[in-house]
């Protein structure tokens, strides 16, 4: 079931299953969505689920405060704050290890770890050496063992930080220090539970790359698109944003494209999600890289599946005008129609699947 959660730039936070379009979840935020003019509006809010989607935190993406919901109830069980040293630059860090461990910061340079059912911490709380270091956006590794952060150090210089969550229950996280950028805070995801895909931004190339994260040197890089946001979806990287773009996991070679913007992904269900309006202030509709707005006949369907199989120009065409016939058009169709190259596409494979 697609649940998703919004929140919207007069404080309203909504929780709604956008296949069917009920909401389960309305309540306001306990402090302001916006905080002077660090964010677009609607980018001011960064947001994370627990994985049973019992708990749910939420914070100022660039701002200080924070709290958890109990989303069966409706209420703030954990308020949360970080240090006020330049929380501007940096998205405030949140991350769920499971259903109830939250990782989320209390300094500019240092994490916590909350029992969100207890409310206990689980982390030493202990005066100790603090990294020199501006922790970012976290993202988690598949196996739940590692964490990347988007952070960034002084020279300004943005740095991806990935270390052993358990380093929070015993001590301060030893991180391994990888992708260097002129910008940071920028989009980052785990591909596996080895390896890391980020973006670099400067430093004498704008690059897209797939990298260990002990490892100085990529292991394989490209041109970037300049994303929102990272996604693995199945065995392909998912680069959203102005256009969405699928490539190879391994190799970066580009699988398709889509003119269709994207601005956030849901890892349960898989699926993208657009805005209709500029400043994403709704109606939303779902995307599947994007997923095509059609339902299809089983005929349709097995036509996709053969043009699947052996791309080619005159095949899509004969998709088109099948698609046409059939009633269908907008601007999956366009794309179907206009897209010459003898290579995968992306409405065909989702009419595939």
């Amino acid at each position: 079931m697609p649940r998703w959660f919004f929140a919207t730039t007069d404080g309203q936070l909504i929780g709604a299953d956008l296949s069917t379009g009920e909401p389960f979840f309305h309540q306001r935020l306990p402090f302001s969505p916006i905080v002077g003019d660090r964010n677009p509006a609607w980018l001011a809010i960064t947001m994370c689920p627990s994985d049973d989607g019992r708990f749910l935190a939420v914070a100022q993406r660039r701002g200080m405060e924070g709290a958890v919901f109990d989303v069966a109830t409706g209420k703030v069980v954990l308020e949360l704050r970080r240090g006020e040293y330049h929380p501007e630059h940096c998205t405030f860090p949140l991350r769920f290890l499971d259903d109830h461990r939250l990782v989320h910061a209390v300094e500019w340079n240092q994490l916590a770890l909350t029992d969100c059912r207890t409310l206990q911490r689980l982390d030493p709380n202990l005066e100790r050496t603090k990294l020199d270091y501006f922790f970012g956006a976290l993202e988690r590794s598949p196996n739940r063992r590692r964490l990347a952060s988007t952070g960034w150090v002084w020279h300004p210089l943005g740095v991806v930080a990935t270390f052993d969550a358990q380093d929070l229950t015993s001590g301060e996280p030893q991180p391994a220090w990888s992708t260097q950028s002129d910008v940071w805070d920028l989009s980052v995801c785990w591909v596996d539970d080895e390896r890391i895909a980020t973006e670099t931004l400067g430093m004498g190339e704008d690059v897209l790359l797939i990298q260990r994260p002990e490892d100085e040197e990529p292991l394989v890089k490209v041109p970037t698109p300049n994303s929102s946001e990272l996604a693995m979806r199945r065995d392909e990287l998912l680069s959203l944003g102005g256009e969405t773009r699928a490539y190879d996991a391994t190799t970066l070679a580009e699988r398709s494209a889509s003119p269709v913007p994207t601005t956030a992904w849901h890892p349960g269900t898989q699926e993208a999600l657009s805005f209709t309006t500029p400043d994403g202030g709704g109606p939303w509709r779902l995307l599947s890289r994007p997923r095509s707005p059609w339902p299809v006949t089983e005929a349709l369907r097995s036509l996709a599946r053969q043009v699947q199989a052996a791309p080619s120009v005159e095949g899509r065409l004969v998709l088109a005008d099948a698609l046409e016939l059939a009633g269908h058009a907008g601007e999956a169709l366009e794309h179907l129609k206009s897209h010459g190259a003898h290579e995968r596409c992306f409405v065909v494979d989702d009419l595939a699947l």
